[in-house]
């Protein structure tokens, strides 16, 4: 069976480092032990019984040989996610940035969460269809705004949702509200 392989051109140059931490990432995982009569490869709890004098070399080099092959096929599948221009490749990217806005609105700090659970108590967070009536907008373009950071700092509830801060509505009110139209004269 062939194997992927993620050749540079297959990979995205703006996700070096999502890489680099997979191959660090999956070292964590992989372990070699040399028994008398075999070498026994490790993989997250799987072990594959390898024969002694390996053409890798040492017990080193086969973990590092392992995980860079992994860190390979994991490159070539994110990029070939990321890059598929159809439907499903758009909603994969979609749920992607979903899930990175999440991770940057919570920060998973416990600080964060406490503040969030005390205005939330104390009724200073809003619901994106609270704050799409008083903008007299749809709640997928407040969602959109949230996403943006044009509201503030986005907190999430213990369900997922956004709550947006009342003060940070109030100011982006301030900052696009129309000015009065003048009355055209008779």
């Amino acid at each position: 069976m062939a194997h992927p392989s993620a050749a540079p051109s297959h990979t995205l140059p703006a996700l070096h480092g999502l890489f680099e931490q997979l191959k660090t990432t999956f070292a964590q995982h992989v372990e070699v032990a040399d028994g008398p009569a075999t070498r026994v490869l490790r993989v997250a709890g799987l072990e594959l019984p390898l024969p002694l004098p390996s053409a890798v070399g040492s017990s080193q080099n086969l973990v590092d040989t392992v995980c860079e092959r992994l860190a390979e096929v994991a490159a070539f599948g994110i990029t070939t996610a990321l890059t598929d221009g159809s439907a499903q490749g758009t909603r994969r990217r979609m749920e992607l940035v979903s899930a990175l806005a999440l991770l940057e609105t919570t920060a998973g700090t416990p600080m964060a969460q406490s503040t969030a659970r005390r205005a939330d108590a104390t009724g200073d967070l809003l619901t994106t269809a609270e704050v799409a009536t008083q903008l007299g907008m749809s709640r997928p373009y407040v969602s959109m705004l949230c996403d943006q950071g044009k509201l503030g700092e986005v907190t999430r509830s213990e369900g997922g949702h956004r709550r947006i801060a009342k003060q940070a509505v109030d100011a982006y009110l301030r900052a696009h509200a129309q000015p009065p139209r003048p009355t055209p004269l008779p």
